[in-house]
């Protein structure tokens, strides 16, 4: 891989965090092919929270932060907790505590402390074309379907080796004869709420690796959201095009492509194979977080249907700051509103065995990151059936 001037700088005489990303960069860049590294607009990195990092990767992480600085925006996924509300539900002091050596190490780097898996809501939202070092996957499919941005689905370290140097390899979903289509979809069923979660869930599995093409359809771009998070969360996709919705839909080259059809009936296998549990002992919602107008629509349902187990909430603080009232109504009905973290790294284990949640990302992790059984359905469906 051809570096520049500056670049060669860096990986020789750079410091240590420097010389270390350039080393991952130009690694990455010779396993994929790339010739070059491009410059990037942002970086969003993951790894935010104690379980998922352990002690070693806390201990790299402020190692790493001595002599490292972001050169681009760089946000940064969930963490752990809700720092404000931690001891209230039952968190461990040590995992606190270790969850502000993670914070303080990457504020150290310029990192924003967004702590958001949906960076495109508070802030970082990429301009079509933009370039971008983006580690969290249901994000990348975002970015890249929705808003015609450029990222691969980066690893924490390489996102944040990316935001130190800003630059990252030219390969894969950067380049034009990548984001193309590989599959036609034509989805012959009504699509609407939750049903994107499990249209997401069969066609990632269906699919494993490539760039889906759906016709038949529209949709808003909240259904895209969850849509694109669980076709991310059940196969190693980045990107998808819709007809007659996605900015480069008319760029995709569908012709000739294998064909899909979606019934009803592989919308309900879904269903059944993603649903583990029976009565749940708590609601889950936040897998992506939850967006301002989505907690104003869960406070309306709440109130109309008083469901029995207690509703988690995940959301970032800027939406919660924006509908500050939706959220007092949620927890004046004894449900709660977190911040800073989202539904499959939080403790869900201290407070639920059994998880009913409408996110289909929700009911892949669940079971894995939080040792949950699942229910998963639609979301009016849950609250209406456990009230």
């Amino acid at each position: 891989m051809h570096l520049e001037a500056d670049e060669e700088r860096m990986a020789i005489e750079g410091t240590p965090a420097e010389r270390l990303s350039m080393k991952i960069l130009k690694t990455l860049g010779d396993v994929y092919g790339a010739d070059r590294l491009i410059p990037i607009a942002s970086a969003h990195v993951s790894g935010a929270s104690p379980r998922t990092l352990g002690e070693a990767g806390i201990e790299f992480l402020e190692g790493f932060a001595t002599s490292a600085k972001v050169r681009v925006r760089t946000t940064v996924n969930p963490t752990g907790m809700d720092p404000d509300r931690w001891r209230e539900l039952g968190v461990p002091e040590v995992e606190i505590r270790a969850q502000e050596r993670i914070v303080a190490a990457f504020a150290k780097m310029g990192i924003e402390p967004t702590f958001s898996c949906t960076p495109y809501l508070v802030g970082n939202r990429p301009k079509f074309g933009d370039h971008l070092a983006w580690a969290e996957s249901s994000a990348v499919v975002f970015a890249n379907a929705v808003l015609g941005a450029r990222s691969n689905r980066e690893g924490g370290p390489s996102a944040l080796a990316a935001a130190v140097i800003g630059r990252t390899p030219d390969y894969g979903l950067h380049r034009d004869e990548d984001r193309m289509a590989t599959h036609v979809v034509d989805v012959d069923v009504p699509m609407r709420g939750y049903r994107w979660s499990l249209l997401g869930l069969h066609l990632g599995a269906l699919i494993g690796d490539g760039v889906p093409y759906l016709r038949g359809v529209s949709a808003a771009d909240s259904d895209l959201k969850w849509f694109g998070a669980a076709l991310a969360a059940s196969g190693n996709i980045g990107m998808f095009h819709v007809e007659g919705t996605t900015p480069e839909w008319r760029q995709a080259n569908p012709r000739g492509l294998p064909k899909v059809s979606v019934t009803e009936a592989d919308l309900l296998a879904t269903k059944e194979r993603h649903t583990s549990g029976v009565e749940p002992d708590a609601i889950g919602l936040g897998s992506p977080q939850l967006s301002a107008d989505e907690l104003r629509h869960l406070a309306e349902l709440i109130e109309r249907h008083r469901p029995r187990p207690r509703v988690y909430a995940f959301t970032s603080r800027a939406a919660r700051a924006e509908a500050g009232d939706a959220a007092k109504r949620i927890e004046a009905l004894g449900h709660v509103v977190l911040v800073d973290t989202c539904l499959e790294v939080a403790p869900m284990d201290l407070w639920a065995k059994t998880t009913a949640t409408p996110s289909g990302k929700g009911a892949v992790y669940l079971p894995t990151l939080c040792g949950q059984k699942v229910v998963l359905d639609d979301l009016e469906e849950l609250l209406r059936r456990f009230a």
